[in-house]
């Protein structure tokens, strides 16, 4: 049985240009080349999708900060009151404009990306890289607490995915191209090209071979590169100096990273809570974003000058220049949190990578002066921590620490402090996975719509729906059929399994071989003579529905080591239509492969 799943997860290693067999070697390499160029270009354009929005969030900061910030001071006669009202006036213009225009471009994007290479081979409407590029420059203009990697991410993935589509790819290869796109914006915007290849592959590919890594890297490459010919090699943040480290520290560095992925279950959870109440908010979908602003305009007015609203990189410089009280940092950790979840939560356009950053680094800092207290003589710099802090954060949030071990020190230029962070956010990585079970920030409210995202799983289980290839035709026991019939049909017919119904024709049980073997060693052969079908059936029946993915049935049979499920409807498990098994499954995987090749 384990045999099947594991092929089924193995699947993901396919590269792009070999996954047919038709391909000779000469063909592949000119595809690879093909497909290489097409990242380059990709690129290029997530590069400067990353320039364009941030020239964007400029004019917009500058319309919403520089005047109308002042005109509402002025007229309600406090500037602090102006602030509460800021975020909510740019939600006010978000929600109609996105609702209107492209829908996918609600929320923090990179769940969308997520979705549309799961559900849509990748493909993403061309519209939404401009949608979303306006509206989130309107969120973070206006002092919305998100930040600018999720916007970047889905108009780099979009860039991929239109560039992919023109040129008549695959549904693997459009995958690429999306995985290109979306990575070259993340190493634009934080000029990590490294960090960017990873944070496209970790979280969006779920992993990775080197076939399929070569044109990621390329497009993160140039990316980052077409952004720093443009705007200057420019530092998201800058370290006062090196911090020194001991190897003794190491263990305070493991404790660190699993009190910070506690932390970070914290913000998941909280992230999803406030997610779920505005969806199920009794108000008209397109105000819901100025409701999020209004409570992050009030935080942000509480808390003036330390980073509450947009990114928060200023907040985050603060701290790493020692200029906010350890003390408070924990306090400001937890009023980004609520922000950011109320702003992004209610629809408002951005991400939650550099929230996620600037959280990870007030609660970095603050423990970091708690051990020193603890341990005088063994810390004695939390400029460590507070790096390390970022990393463990979102490492733990995203389930993406080779993105976060690497990104980090690309962002700070403090590669000294890659052993600590490495520490720091494998706990924290752990810490987390025991809580979330895999889930992250990006993929819980997916998990809600049925999508089932895992690390190192292929998209080819996901590709196909048990209603496509469950056998319709079953056939099935009366629940009072006699034992001695039950034994005729095992024997004259090949199937190992059989639905046991009532006269009603609904689903009661399912009796297999190993049924009938069992029966034969408990009973004698008169009480067997007395057995009916539903005596010797399994009534604690595991099930599966139509629109669920092949990886779903098979991870069912996997957990209860079978080998068929009923298929009833979802809503009337009693109602079978229909059955499906290994050799079904064996089917879905050719079906799925076959589209995954098709233009």
């Amino acid at each position: 049985m384990s045999g099947w799943l594991s092929l089924g997860l193995k699947l993901s290693g396919v590269p792009a240009v070999a996954a047919s067999a038709r391909l000779t070697h000469k063909a592949a390499m000119r595809r690879m080349l093909f497909l290489d160029a097409l990242a380059i270009i990709a690129g290029v354009g997530g590069g400067l999708g990353a320039v364009v929005l941030r020239k964007l969030i400029e004019v917009s900061r500058e319309f919403f900060v520089g005047h109308l910030a002042p005109a509402l001071g002025s007229l309600l006669h406090s500037e602090i009151l102006a602030l509460v009202f800021l975020p909510a006036i740019g939600g006010l213009i978000v929600g109609p404009l996105v609702l209107a225009l492209a829908p996918e471009a609600w929320g923090e994007g990179v769940p969308k990306v997520i979705k549309a290479v799961i559900r849509h081979g990748g493909r993403i409407r061309a519209r939404v890289a401009a949608v979303q590029a306006i509206a989130s420059s309107i969120t973070l203009g206006s002092q919305g607490s998100a930040g600018r990697e999720g916007p970047i991410a889905q108009i780099g993935a979009s860039i991929g995915s239109t560039i992919g589509q023109i040129a008549g790819l695959n549904a693997h290869e459009i995958r690429l191209l999306v995985a290109s796109g979306l990575s070259a914006g993340i190493a634009g915007t934080f000029n990590a090209p490294l960090g960017g290849a990873l944070f496209g592959m970790e979280i969006l590919l779920r992993g990775f071979g080197p076939f399929d890594a070569v044109p990621v890297v390329l497009a993160s490459v140039v990316g980052a590169s077409t952004t720093s010919l443009i705007l200057g090699p420019e530092l998201t943040v800058v370290i006062p100096y090196i911090p020194a480290w001991r190897p003794v520290e190491l263990l305070f560095y493991m404790l660190h990273g699993a009190v910070i992925g506690l932390i970070a279950v914290a913000w998941v959870r909280l992230f999803h809570t406030v997610s779920e109440f505005f969806s199920k908010l009794p108000v008209p979908r397109p105000v819901k974003p100025a409701l999020g602003g209004l409570v992050a305009g009030v935080f942000l007015a509480l808390f003036p000058g330390y980073g509450i609203g947009a990114s928060g990189y200023e907040g985050v410089q603060k701290a790493l220049n020692g200029f906010i009280p350890a003390g408070f940092m924990a306090t400001l950790g937890v009023v980004k949190m609520v922000a950011t979840a109320f702003t992004v939560g209610s629809g408002g356009s951005g991400g939650v990578l550099a929230p996620s950053l600037y959280i990870g680094s007030m609660f970095g800092g603050a423990l970091g002066e708690l051990y020193a207290r603890i341990a005088p003589g063994i810390v004695t710099d939390r400029l460590g921590y507070i790096l390390a802090g970022m990393a463990s954060l979102f490492a733990g949030a995203s389930q993406a620490p080779l993105c976060m071990i690497v990104m980090i020190p690309e962002i700070s230029r403090s590669y000294t402090l890659i052993p600590p962070i490495m520490a720091s956010v494998g706990t924290s990585f752990l810490a987390s996975w025991v809580f979330m079970k895999g889930s992250s920030l990006y993929t819980l409210g997916l998990e809600k719509e049925g999508i089932k995202v895992r690390m190192f799983t292929s998209y080819i289980l996901d590709a196909v729906r048990v209603g496509e290839v469950m056998t319709r035709r079953v056939v099935t026991i009366r629940h009072d059929a006699p034992f001695t019939l039950v034994e005729t049909m095992f024997e004259e017919n090949p199937y190992g399994g059989y639905p046991v119904v009532n006269d009603a024709g609904e689903l009661v049980g399912i009796i297999t071989r190993t049924d009938v073997e069992r029966a034969r060693k408990t009973y004698t052969r008169e009480e067997l003579a007395k057995l009916r079908a539903i005596d010797i059936a399994t009534k604690d029946l595991v099930v599966a529905y139509p629109d669920e993915t092949i990886r779903e049935a098979l991870e069912k049979m996997e957990a209860r080591d079978i080998e068929r499920l009923p298929v009833v409807e979802r809503g009337n498990e009693k109602k079978l239509i229909g059955i499906i098994t290994l050799r079904d499954i064996a089917k879905a995987i050719k079906l799925a492969m076959e589209r995954e090749e098709a233009p």
